[in-house]
């Protein structure tokens, strides 16, 4: 009897890039959604299998979804996320498929991402398919932006609060839960999964820093429109501005600070330490 067929999109992403080898290390049956083919190819391999298909063209998920029991529905931010991902859930239904596993966040905050992300689940609770959500917080790539001046500098700044603690999650955790959930087709239906490693303040982040790169570094908290204009001057469209005024407004009041066993629980191994990370990505910090 031939594995039920898992139609996975956002393969080429933060998350999606560790997600890849964990379904085929678990020898699912997968099909890749990617709008750029080549793109995604020279990304994935050639030995999967990959069709096209857009979230802006709903019908170009006609055939990328034939045949398919589940879609797991993940994509990059963006102002028009709600709309795409739409598509793909009305394609999803048209297709006849069984069950949605969508890749969301925290849908508590005010921000824009957050919104789209509770009104996408409440189509996909509404629309007759089973589905799980998987709810990862803050992710440990984010540093790689946060900390950027790290290149050339010993300090990064934000305008979190010293004393606000944010559980941060390690992207190989999100896959790692992802791949589980999907291989486990009983077991999750109508859950919503928060995903956090440990809390930790952006003081403790620095310390953190300081230990693994054997250098002095240091946070540097700034109001936040003094953060919101130096964002600005770097170029970050305003909806993404906007997004992260809100994002940190909510953060601020340490909404992001609650820590959960779901990596434990259905990954089955602890969540992956913010030292580990910056370990294994130290040279991402390393002076130029």
């Amino acid at each position: 009897m031939s594995k039920p067929l898992i139609a996975v999109t956002g393969a080429t992403g933060v998350t999606g890039q560790h997600l890849v080898p964990r379904l085929a290390a678990r020898g699912l049956n997968i099909r890749y959604i990617a709008r750029d083919i080549e793109k995604a190819r020279q990304v994935l391999g050639d030995d999967v299998e990959l069709v096209s298909a857009d979230l802006d063209d709903g019908t170009s998920f006609d055939r990328a979804l034939e045949g398919v029991h589940t879609l797991y529905l993940n994509s990059g931010h963006s102002p028009a996320l709600e709309e795409q991902q739409t598509n793909a859930i009305e394609a999803a239904v048209a297709a006849g498929c069984e069950r949605i596993v969508k890749l969301s966040g925290n849908i508590d905050s005010p921000a824009p991402i957050p919104e789209a992300h509770k009104a996408l689940e409440g189509k996909i609770a509404a629309c007759g398919l089973r589905y799980t959500f998987l709810r990862p917080n803050f992710y440990m790539t984010n540093l790689h932006y946060v900390a950027a001046g790290l290149k050339d500098g010993d300090s990064f700044t934000s305008a979190i609060p010293r004393d606000v603690e944010i559980s941060m999650t390690d992207p190989r955790d999100v896959a790692d839960l992802t791949a589980t959930v999907l291989a486990e087709d009983a077991g999750h239906d109508g859950q919503g999964y928060y995903q956090t490693g440990a809390a930790v303040s952006l003081d403790e982040v620095a310390e953190t820093f300081s230990r693994v790169l054997k250098r002095d570094i240091r946070y540097e908290m700034v109001d936040v429109d003094v953060w919101e204009d130096m964002v600005t001057r770097r170029g970050l469209p305003s909806w993404l501005i906007e997004h992260q005024v809100k994002m940190i407004g909510f953060a601020a009041n340490g909404a992001y600070a609650y820590e959960t066993t779901a990596t434990q629980d259905i990954a089955g191994h602890p969540s992956r330490t913010l030292e580990t990370f910056i370990a294994d990505h130290a040279q991402a910090f390393a002076r130029t």
